[in-house]
């Protein structure tokens, strides 16, 4: 009785561990991976190009994200909608990415807005420990909200509902 009690709390231990992954999203990585995709036509920026100043008097939505992720990937479908329905200017940041998967990525989701090819430079700076985290800010440039792992399109919405 013991030992099936003891089997049934490992699977659940198991379960939560897979579940709590999932919730909170991926940390870094080597990249890697292979997503399909045809390379559409992203703006790629480097680090040095994004100034949060340059977004002033709008609401801004950055997403820091991997093709490599897991939940970046699960997320992805909802932040599509979120990005063709909203009138936020929205920024993703490839995190420990290639260029050709951060296109990839992009173009198997639909996504349009401009991607920034991280070096860890701004993860760091905006206190990013994991992806996907999408942080938004308001028309004067401060933060307003932070979704960690993967989020859904009425999480989107109401965090930027909450900026405006």
């Amino acid at each position: 009785m013991k030992t099936r009690r003891l089997g049934i709390v490992t699977v659940a231990v198991v379960v939560l561990a897979v579940a709590l992954v999932l919730a909170t999203g991926c940390g870094s990585s080597d990249g890697g991976g292979d997503v399909a995709g045809d390379g559409a036509a992203v703006e790629l920026l480097s680090p040095d190009d994004f100034d949060l100043a340059s977004y002033a008097g709008e609401p801004l939505v950055v997403n820091f994200f991997g093709s490599w992720c897991g939940p970046c990937n699960l997320e992805a479908p909802d932040l599509a909608t979120f990005a063709r329905q909203s009138a936020a200017r929205i920024v993703g940041i490839a995190v420990n990415d290639t260029e050709d998967d951060a296109r990839s990525f992009m173009a198997e989701y639909g996504l349009s807005f401009p991607v920034v090819m991280d070096d860890n430079r701004l993860g760091a700076e905006y206190g990013v420990t994991g992806v996907p985290t999408t942080i938004f800010f308001d028309a004067q440039g401060q933060e307003t909200d932070r979704l960690i792992g993967a989020s859904s399109l009425d999480q989107f919405n109401a965090a930027l509902a909450a900026s405006q």
